[in-house]
């Protein structure tokens, strides 16, 4: 199984890891001088859809930016690319 390439279609669901994704310190300590939550850099588990299979890899959409489907910059804005060598990426 460590050998197999995992091959994925044009609308599944998968998950993936963002490394050093920026997101809230998970406690919420540790605050500014406004009270304000501060950010630290973690691994970050992204969950989205395949849109489209490129050169570089997989391009994945986050669950997330389905929010912005009406916005003017669009959903696609915030599609990703995933390379096929990354070991993280895995079905849903």
């Amino acid at each position: 199984m460590a050998d197999q390439k995992l091959e994925f279609n044009i609308g599944d669901k998968v998950s993936w890891i963002k490394p050093m994704a920026c997101v809230p310190h998970p406690e919420g300590t540790l605050k500014d001088r406004e009270g304000n939550v501060l950010p630290v850099f973690r691994d970050k588990l992204e969950k989205g859809r395949v849109i489209s299979l490129n050169y570089h890899g997989y391009s994945c959409r986050p669950d997330w930016a389905e929010q912005y489907k009406d916005a003017m910059c669009g959903e696609r804005y915030y599609d990703q690319t995933i390379s096929v060598s990354d070991k993280t990426i895995q079905k849903i």
